[in-house]
C-alpha cells in the first residue's frame, strides 16, 4: 500500500493538475490576510470554506490524474480496485491535512491577528478546515469518472453538491432534514463564536466528529457504489 501510494503521489505531482486549484487557494489565503488586524475565528471561517471548495477540485484531479489506459495497467499491477481507490483517497486526505496546517499556520507567522492566539484558537482553527476538506473529499468523489461516464457532469456535479450543501446551511431548523444536508452549516455556527472564547465545548468535538462521518460516509456509498457497477 506504501508504495502504491507513492506511485499515486508522484503520478499527481507530474500531471501538474494541482497547480490551478492550489494558485487559486493560496491567492485566496494571501488576500484575506492582506488588511490587518483579522479576526480570528471569522477569518479561518472563510478559508474553510474555500478549502471546503477546492478540495472538491483537488479530489477530482487526484482521482482522474492517470488516463484510462495507465489506470487499467496500474489495478493490473495492484490487483484490487479497493486498494487502489484507498489508495488515491489516502492521497486526498494528505493533501486536505497539509493545506488545513498551512491555512492555520500562514496567519499565525504573519502576525495577521489582532488578539494573541490561544491553544484552542488553533485546534478549532483546524478542526474547521479538515474536517470541512473531508466531508469535501466524500461529496466529491461520488461524481469522479468512476460512478459518471462524461467529465462535464463530474465538474458540474461537484459544483452543483458543494454549492447546494453551502445553501443548507442558510435553513438550519429543517428537523430531520438536518440529518440529511451535508453539516456545512454545523462549522459555520461553531466558528461563529467570540474571539476571547478559549474553552471548547465538548460538544463542538462530537459536531466536528459527525461532520467527518458524514464524509466518509460518503466515501463507503462510493465504494459500494463502484462495486455494483462493476458487477
Amino acid at each position: 500500500m506504501n508504495a502504491l501510494i507513492r506511485y499515486h503521489v508522484i503520478h499527481y505531482l507530474r500531471s501538474f493538475t494541482f497547480i490551478p486549484p492550489l494558485t487559486i487557494f493560496i491567492f485566496t489565503l494571501m488576500l484575506n490576510y492582506t488588511y490587518k488586524p483579522n479576526p480570528i475565528y471569522d477569518s479561518y471561517s472563510f478559508t474553510s470554506l474555500a478549502l471546503f471548495f477546492m478540495m472538491g477540485w483537488f479530489t477530482v484531479t487526484v482521482f482522474h490524474s492517470e488516463d484510462q489506459g495507465q489506470k487499467e495497467i496500474t489495478l493490473l499491477h495492484t490487483g484490487s480496485q479497493w486498494k487502489y481507490h484507498l489508495a488515491l483517497y489516502i492521497v486526498c486526505v494528505m493533501i486536505a491535512l497539509l493545506l488545513s496546517l498551512v491555512s492555520v499556520l500562514y496567519p499565525i507567522v504573519c502576525h495577521a491577528f489582532g488578539n494573541e492566539i490561544d491553544p484552542s484558537h488553533f485546534i478549532l482553527g483546524f478542526l474547521s478546515h479538515f474536517c470541512l476538506a473531508i466531508l469535501s473529499i466524500g461529496l466529491s468523489t461520488i461524481f469522479t469518472r468512476e460512478l459518471v461516464r462524461h467529465s462535464l457532469n463530474t465538474w458540474w456535479g461537484v459544483l452543483s453538491v458543494l454549492i447546494l450543501s453551502l445553501a443548507a446551511s442558510a435553513f438550519p431548523d429543517a428537523g430531520l432534514l438536518d440529518w440529511l444536508y451535508p453539516p456545512v452549516e454545523l462549522s459555520l455556527t461553531m466558528m461563529s463564536i467570540s474571539d476571547g472564547v478559549t474553552f471548547i465545548p465538548v460538544r463542538f468535538y462530537w459536531e466536528y466528529g459527525w461532520i467527518m462521518l458524514y464524509g466518509f460516509l460518503f466515501v463507503g456509498i462510493y465504494f459500494v457504489m463502484m462495486k455494483k457497477k462493476r458487477h
